[in-house]
């Protein structure tokens, strides 16, 4: 009888560790590995190993969709013609698509984990992108930028918010420089008529 209970013991634990191992696996993000326990007389066991066999599915599944979703939101980010920075809640940049980098030549710079004043140099910007982040109310300001030719920026803050809690910012810069331009040449014209 003793040695029947030891047998038992032995083999409880042994079926244990091994699905304690495949739930680390898991946890680690490994779902190569199904939950095997043939053989075993134990219904309780084979139950748990057919839960985590279940679990494993869905949870890999539930993460290849969450990989696909974000391949298309990277691509339709990327695809946007304005300038467009996602924060975190601390205001760091989680994330910029091509756009910020010419309108900030910033292609050699890695922008993430920065604070936004580092890559497009503009107090006012950064402290519209931190007033969202702390209120979780949108701002909307424009940013002039001096070169060859300078530039208008139109740029409008919106928060992150899920569960009632503001999680980032994102932020869309929306080049207006020729509307600009045209408002100018159209005043130079006003002058000039007024003026004969």
């Amino acid at each position: 009888m003793a040695v029947a209970s030891l047998g038992l013991s032995r083999a409880l634990t042994r079926h244990i560790t091994y699905l304690s191992g495949v739930a680390r696996r898991m946890a680690g993000g490994v779902f190569d590995h199904p939950a095997e326990v043939k053989g075993v007389s134990i219904p309780e066991i084979r139950d748990l190993a057919t839960a985590l066999n279940e679990m494993r599915q869905q949870t890999h599944s539930r993460m290849e969709q969450i990989l696909v979703e974000n391949s298309r939101l990277e691509a339709v980010v990327a695809g946007i013609s304005e300038g467009i920075l996602v924060t975190e809640k601390s205001g760091r940049i989680r994330m910029t698509n091509q756009q910020i980098d010419r309108i900030f030549n910033a292609q050699d710079v890695d922008t993430a984990g920065k604070m936004p004043i580092e890559v497009i140099r503009n107090p006012d910007v950064q402290e519209a992108i931190m007033e969202t982040v702390q209120t979780a109310k949108g701002q909307v300001l424009e940013s002039g930028l001096t070169g060859v030719l300078p530039r208008f920026l139109d740029v409008h803050t919106a928060p992150i918010i899920q569960n009632d809690e503001c999680f980032g910012s994102v932020t869309v810069f929306y080049d207006i420089s020729e509307i600009r331009r045209l408002e100018q040449v159209r005043k130079h014209f006003v002058e000039n008529v007024s003026h004969e």
